[in-house]
């Protein structure tokens, strides 16, 4: 899901230059989405002012007490010591239940953010109509012409605010931004390899090598169309598979390629989307699928709380939010304290060289 960060500007004119523009204080931002069967987690991060925008859009929050509060118990998360801000608990001490509502408090210095969610009842798909589907080229120049190539259907859960669908290709590898810096430190790497040749000892140059080779290792078996069988995944589209080849001829540094492969494999592994809460049937278009491969379908049933922050937060995904922004549901912060049932199911999609679109149909 995306985080968003909200900055005011304040102007004052009173007893202040008028061209000035004041830091507005720290705002606690949480994101945590509670399901049946996992372990609850709740991130905890702080708003920047506007002078430090580029150091990072917001800043893990330390030392926060933070409980989760479900009739006359309350359970304390504790920080994760490996990653800060990130407050949890096991499922076996505080586990989740469909129809249940839970209260979220977090305490730092004098800040207090409170929010609730009641999680929907369990969702089940009751109908798939193939689960397996083939790609033509055609299919480039007819979205929009095209009869939808798969269904599914669900039960109706009696809370449950609208639908959430997520289809991930499953054997697409790739790495989340936070591995983008890693690419600066191997371009740094290979400039200074280059300035320390004929000048430096072989020992200082092989340690370097050393560092670039595990860098470069890294990225090629985590960011890369290559099954962990060995063989190659092929794009569905040959213009998707121009771009990606386009790549490597680009007068890019190393790192700046490999961060273009990581972008465009995540972009194109994941799509999402909304359904109201009035229907009972989904489609998976051809729209969201880039690779050939096996694909995993998930819906979501979703509390109030976690659809209308879906709804409103991505821009270009809703048609209020550029004016209204995302909704929150909380006091004393931003974000989202959502919940969701889920059930879900696979589809294999293959790639054909002619003929019409068709479907193999479950037995």
């Amino acid at each position: 899901m995306a985080q968003y960060t909200l900055f005011l500007a304040l102007l004052t004119f009173a007893c202040s230059n008028p061209t000035e523009v004041e830091n507005p204080p720290a705002t606690l931002l949480v994101q945590a989405y509670l399901t049946p069967g996992e372990d609850p987690q709740v991130v905890v991060r702080q708003t920047l002012p506007p002078g430090q925008f580029y150091d990072g859009r917001e800043v893990p929050v330390r030392g926060a007490q933070v409980e989760i509060i479900t009739g006359a118990q309350r359970f304390a998360l504790d920080e994760a010591p490996a990653t800060p801000g990130v407050y949890q608990l096991p499922a076996a001490q505080l586990p989740i239940e469909a129809g249940r509502t839970y209260q979220l408090q977090v305490r730092h210095q004098q800040d207090l953010l409170q929010a609730a969610t009641t999680v929907p009842d369990l969702v089940r798909i009751t109908e798939i109509s193939a689960d397996s589907l083939v790609y033509f080229q055609l299919f480039g120049d007819l979205f929009g012409d095209l009869t939808h190539p798969g269904e599914f259907r669900w039960t109706k859960p009696a809370n449950a605010a609208g639908y959430v669908v997520r289809i991930e290709a499953l054997q697409v590898r790739t790495l989340p931004v936070t591995a983008d810096p890693l690419t600066g430190d191997l371009d740094t790497l290979i400039a200074r390899r280059q300035r320390l040749q004929g000048q430096a000892s072989a020992d200082s140059l092989a340690a370097l090598d050393q560092q670039i080779e595990t860098l470069r290792s890294y990225f090629s078996e985590n960011i890369s169309l290559v099954r962990a069988e060995g063989d190659t995944m092929r794009w569905l589209r040959d213009r998707e598979q121009e771009d990606w080849d386009k790549i490597a001829n680009k007068d890019w540094t190393e790192g700046k390629k490999w961060r273009e492969r990581r972008q465009v494999l995540t972009n194109n592994r994941v799509v999402d989307y909304w359904i109201p809460a009035d229907t009972l049937r989904g489609d998976y278009w051809w729209l969201g699928l880039r690779f050939e491969g096996e694909y995993q379908v998930v819906l979501h049933a979703a509390d109030q709380n976690y659809f209308d922050y879906f709804t409103t937060a991505f821009n270009g995904m809703s048609g209020d939010d550029g004016d209204k922004g995302p909704l929150f549901h909380l006091d004393g912060g931003l974000g989202v304290f959502g919940s969701y049932t889920q059930d879900s199911f696979r589809v294999q999609v293959y790639r054909g060289n002619e003929g019409r679109p068709k479907l193999m149909v479950r037995k």
